[in-house]
């Protein structure tokens, strides 16, 4: 059974400027920062007026970057792979970049925050490229562990236990976790896949390992389980939050995605073709934020959705009402829906009113059945023409859906003349009747369509031809978009070439359409 996916709304994404690869809470001053695969860092702050800052290292060290620690305390640090050398970059509160070169390897994916023997603080960075783990202070002084053979990718750390390091290894298609009290490494566990990016829940007693394919597995560290959890998408930049929800990011899916408490299967939330979602961090209101290497800007993602049903993409004129009504559901992020929660559905720039004849109406969703958890508005009147953006917003959340490809065209004038189709120049036996219809567009003078007009045929040479009921003379109604389509129409019973006049009442143009008998 595929997994749900619940588009996100545009107005969760926040523009930076720049494409990000990953990015952390910084709890010093209440800010995500972020850093560019150049190894740019920036600021972003999450509060009304939003706003950010990428703050342009001075000259000397270039490479690729894309991963990012916060440190409380000591700025925020990246790890800067050049062609021939690396180095550690941090920058402070003020944007002030340091470095500190490292003397060997240059390939690192993945960096922690943890604590030494000693219980400080320290960053420790995978050297994959080494087999090895460097630790680096607050002042830029490094050390080593000893070298693990089957080599190293991801590295994390829990809460609870700050000296001990969950590891993966590729080549070793295991977890290992290493001691820092002991400088030690514990005998492998197995996982049977190439073993990638990891998360460790806050408590410590679970660890997520991703693989390159499109599954994760489940470590439970009390009783050794090990658990296969399919995903929709490969999985990288793991985060387990401490009520037992696993996220990830999906750049090969262009998706965030998530494993709830007890799921056996990940579900994901889009972010749009070629956004690339990089690295997530969860602020102090336990939001979750996502990175988009693809697209110069954040993700926030909320735990509630409203997601558009029907009722965009429609064209009216003005004076007119839409067809369709517009209808979004209120859903948990599992696609549970939500009911008897308030929607209030608003009309921007008075470009259309609802049936109460205001910009804005508050509807409720349902409670049974197949209307459980949907909203529908009554139908929208157009009042001038252009694009006419309306906002969905569930109010007891921050959660919106826009519909935004509504569009009002001018008012139609009064019919002025009828334009052809099809149907003319038929040919058929004597008392057959011809094969197709005579189908003409009644359009005003500017050419727009004129609906709803009544148009007449009429055979002008008497006994030629009829229309049902042994008639010569058909009144049509046209349809919603000018469109008139005459009855069958029978030959008569000799050879003939004759025509049918078509026109519209007080126009000042018709047309005559030929036919041929033989």
């Amino acid at each position: 059974m595929a997994a749900p996916t619940i588009p996100l709304s545009n107005t969760d994404e926040f523009p930076i400027g720049t494409a990000a690869v990953d990015l952390a809470w910084q709890r010093d001053d209440q800010n995500l920062w972020f850093v560019t695969a150049e190894g740019a860092i920036g600021r972003f702050e999450p509060r009304s007026p939003w706003s950010n800052t990428v703050f342009t290292p001075g000259p000397g060290f270039a490479g690729s970057a894309n991963s990012l620690v916060a440190w409380p305390g000591h700025g925020v640090w990246t790890f800067l792979s050049g062609q021939s050398a690396a180095v550690f970059v941090k920058c402070d509160n003020n944007g002030h970049y340091q470095t500190h070169p490292l003397d060997s390897g240059r390939e690192c994916h993945s960096m922690a925050l943890a604590k030494s023997r000693e219980g400080w603080d320290r960053i420790v960075a995978v050297l994959s490229d080494r087999s090895r783990l460097v630790f680096i202070n607050s002042g830029g002084v490094m050390s080593t562990s000893l070298t693990y053979p089957d080599g190293l990718y991801g590295v994390a750390v829990g809460e609870r236990e700050p000296t001990l390091y969950w590891l993966s290894s590729p080549g070793g298609r295991s977890l290992v976790r290493y001691d820092a009290l002991t400088g030690n490494f514990s005998p492998a566990v197995t996982i049977g896949v190439e073993a990638l990016d990891l998360a460790v829940t806050p408590s410590g007693d679970t660890v997520w390992v991703a693989t390159p394919d499109n599954a994760l597995y489940k470590y439970s560290v009390g009783d050794g389980l090990l658990t296969r959890v399919d995903s929709p998408c490969p999985a990288r930049r793991l985060k387990a939050t401490a009520d037992g929800t696993l996220w990830f990011a999906g750049p090969e899916g262009d998706a965030i995605g998530y494993v709830l408490p007890g799921e056996a299967r990940a579900a994901v939330i889009s972010t749009g073709d070629g956004s690339r979602p990089s690295g997530l961090a969860m602020s102090a209101d336990s939001r979750l934020w996502s990175a988009l290497s693809g697209r110069p800007a954040l993700r926030r993602v909320s735990r509630y959705r409203l997601a558009v049903v029907s009722g965009d993409a429609q064209s009216t004129v003005v004076g007119r009402r839409f067809t369709d009504p517009l209808v979004v559901k209120a859903v948990q992020l599992d696609g549970t829906p939500v009911t008897a929660q308030r929607i209030e559905f608003s009309v921007e720039g008075g470009s259309a009113v609802f049936e109460n004849d205001k910009p804005t109406e508050t509807r409720y969703t349902g409670t049974e059945g197949e209307q459980s958890g949907v909203a529908t508005s009554s139908l929208l009147k157009a009042l001038k023409e252009g694009p006419c953006v309306v906002t969905a917003r569930w109010t007891e959340t921050e959660a919106v859906a826009s519909f935004s490809r509504l569009t009002v065209t001018p008012p139609v004038g009064a019919a002025h003349h009828v334009r052809y189709v099809s149907g003319a120049g038929q040919t058929v036996s004597p008392g057959k009747s011809f094969d197709e219809p005579m189908k003409v567009i009644v359009e005003d003078k500017d050419g727009s369509p004129v609906p709803s007009a009544e148009v007449t045929f009429t055979i002008r040479d008497e006994g030629a031809a009829t229309f049902p009921g042994g008639v010569n003379t058909a009144k049509v109604t046209g349809e919603a978009d000018g469109c008139a389509t005459s009855p069958v129409l029978t030959a008569g019973d000799k050879a003939d070439v004759f025509a049918v006049r078509v026109w519209v009442a007080k126009t000042p143009v018709s047309l005559l359409l030929e036919q041929n008998i033989q």
